[in-house]
C-alpha cells in the first residue's frame, strides 16, 4: 500500500482531497532556477566619505541676545508685606464665617424639609379617614392653603437666615478695607 503525500501540517495536497478537481496547465513556463554562483551578491563599491571638518574651523552658533530693554527683571526676594499678611487673615476669617453659615442653612433646610415631609403624613392620614367627596375637597383645600402658608414663612426665614450669613462673612474683609483706606477727612 502506497501513502499519499502529505503536507507539514499532515494533510493531503489540495489535489488530493476527495472531490479535488484536477489542476490543469496554466500554459505559463515553470520559473528558471538561478544558479548558486548567480545567486551570491556581488560587492558595491561605496562613495568616498566627505573630508571632515576640524573641530577648530566650526564656529558655534549662538542665539542672538534680546536688547536689554525686553529682558525680564532680575529676581529679587520680596520684601514681607504685613498688608498682604492681613488680607489673607481676613479672607480666611471671612471663610470661616461663611462655612459655619452654610451648616446653619443646611441645618435649617433639613428642619423644614422634616416639617414638610410630617405635614403631608399628616394630611395623608386624615385624608384615609373621610368617607364623603366634600370633605376630602374641604381637606385639601384646607392643607393647600396652610401649606402656602409655611412655605411663605420658610422663604422669609432663609432669606433672613441668608442675609446674616452674608454679612458675618463679608465683616472681616470690611473692617481690613477700613483699615487699609481710611477715610480722608475733608
Amino acid at each position: 500500500m502506497t501513502s499519499t503525500p502529505r503536507l507539514p501540517n499532515g494533510q493531503p495536497p489540495a489535489e488530493k482531497m476527495p472531490g479535488a478537481k484536477p489542476r490543469k496547465a496554466s500554459g505559463k513556463k515553470p520559473p528558471k532556477k538561478i544558479a548558486a554562483e548567480a545567486a551570491i551578491a556581488k560587492p558595491v563599491e561605496m562613495a568616498k566619505p566627505a573630508p571632515v571638518k576640524s573641530v577648530a574651523s566650526v564656529k558655534p552658533q549662538t542665539p542672538a541676545m534680546p536688547p536689554k530693554s525686553a529682558m525680564p527683571p532680575k529676581k529679587t526676594p520680596m520684601p514681607p508685606l504685613p498688608a498682604l499678611d492681613g488680607a489673607v487673615e481676613s479672607f480666611e476669617r471671612s471663610f470661616q464665617a461663611a462655612g459655619q453659615g452654610a451648616m446653619a442653612l443646611n441645618a435649617k433646610l433639613i428642619d423644614m424639609a422634616r416639617t414638610n415631609v410630617t405635614s403631608g403624613f399628616d394630611f395623608m392620614t386624615s385624608l384615609a379617614t373621610v368617607n364623603n367627596p366634600a370633605d376630602i375637597v374641604r381637606l385639601q383645600m384646607g392643607y393647600w392653603e396652610e401649606r402656602m402658608r409655611a412655605l411663605l414663612g420658610q422663604a422669609h426665614e432663609l432669606r433672613k437666615l441668608s442675609a446674616e450669613i452674608v454679612a458675618k462673612a463679608n465683616e472681616p474683609i470690611r473692617a481690613h478695607i477700613k483699615r487699609s483706606f481710611p477715610a480722608k477727612a475733608a
